[in-house]
């Protein structure tokens, strides 16, 4: 059996979640000896890059995203995808490439991570259309989270035996040298916030907590990733040393999940929530919002706050700071919990998939 994963994700996206998903899932199928192919002609990805088996790929390292630019790498793709023949398209995201319904005789498959555009759509109304246009080309979809499934099906009326749950993980973290030790941070007591501080997630709330909790005084909140912090932000900060942002990789993301006295999730939605499992790996304990997913994948392990309760955030961080019982114990169940979610497990059961996607097409079509 022939999987072939498109351009789109690796086109659009230098790094994030999405693309970091499907090279993480391709790197275990490659493990697993399966029959893959990455075709992305025209690719500014960093994952995809690093990534030396089954592609047909030219990492750029900047390129306008514009019709001439995209329409160029779909045509190269259109004829690459037809020559390789496969048996499975898995789609990377949303397309609005045209010639994609011309293979009505593949099985195609799409991941749905959220539906943070369908709960937010003041923030995301533009991107509705293409996504309602193209999902009637998809024969299944995989959803991250049984929570993301849920939501997927009441939005779209998509049948549920149309969809399967195959959750990601956070393993990868484990696999990656950390950066050399920091060492401002290492004297300082800080509190982590990973990845983007826009809309649904909620930043404002941990910012108001360290601007009127005398408990943190002693405390940074360290901010990594999601850009550099913008005047409205800096506006809110009362007292500014208390608040750094650091934009950087992998290494410098898990030297802070290590040192880190603990990673707060404000979002008052995900569709998975990967940074729980990432910290959880390496013993950072989590104290997280119980809103969207959050619980279904944190299980017993964080401690939970309500997304509108600035008293309800500080409790929780009391007890960690309070009770160093809980904190360990906090740590140990997030280690435990990280058992249930591996990238193995999620190729393995992507793979499944697949093959009972092809037998179902064959039966089908006998």
């Amino acid at each position: 059996m022939k999987i072939l994963f498109t351009n789109t994700i690796f086109f659009q996206q230098k790094k994030g979640g999405v693309s970091r998903y499907f090279i993480n899932l391709v790197n275990e199928l490659a493990l697993l000896k399966k029959n893959f192919r990455i075709i992305a002609p025209l690719s500014k990805n960093i994952y995809l890059k690093n990534f030396n088996k089954n592609k047909i790929s030219i990492y750029i390292l900047r390129f306008p995203i514009n019709s001439l630019i995209k329409n160029i790498n779909n045509i190269i793709s259109n004829f690459f995808y037809k020559k390789y023949d496969p048996d499975i398209i898995h789609e990377t995201y949303f397309n609005d490439y045209k010639n994609f319904n011309s293979f009505k005789d593949k099985i195609k498959v799409l991941t749905i991570f959220d539906l943070i555009h369908e709960k937010f759509k003041k923030y995301y109304q533009k991107n509705q259309l293409l996504k309602k246009k193209y999902l009637n080309l998809f024969d299944h979809y995989i959803c991250i989270s049984k929570n993301t499934q849920k939501d997927f099906i009441n939005y779209y009326k998509i049948p549920k035996k149309k969809t399967s749950v195959i959750y990601c993980a956070g393993n990868h973290i484990k696999k990656i040298k950390p950066s050399k030790p920091n060492i401002i941070l290492k004297k300082k007591l800080f509190i982590l916030y990973v990845g983007n501080r826009n809309n649904y997630k909620n930043f404002k709330i941990i910012v108001d907590v360290f601007n009127q909790s005398n408990l943190l005084n002693n405390f940074t909140l360290v901010c990594f990733g999601g850009g550099n912090f913008s005047l409205n932000e800096i506006v809110l900060f009362k007292n500014q040393n208390k608040f750094i942002n650091i934009q950087g990789e992998d290494s410098q993301l898990k030297f802070l999940y290590q040192n880190a006295f603990a990673h707060v999730v404000t979002s008052k939605y995900e569709g998975f929530g990967i940074t729980l499992l990432e910290s959880m790996e390496l013993g950072c304990p989590v104290i997280s919002s119980d809103a969207g997913s959050l619980k279904e994948i944190g299980g017993d392990a964080p401690l939970y706050f309500n997304p509108n309760s600035k008293i309800d955030l500080l409790k929780k961080i009391e007890v960690l700071v309070q009770n160093k019982k809980k904190y360990k114990l906090v740590v140990k169940n997030g280690y435990k919990r990280c058992l249930k979610f591996t990238w193995k497990k999620c190729a393995v059961q992507t793979f499944n998939l697949y093959k009972n996607l092809k037998i179902k097409s064959m039966i089908a079509n006998k």
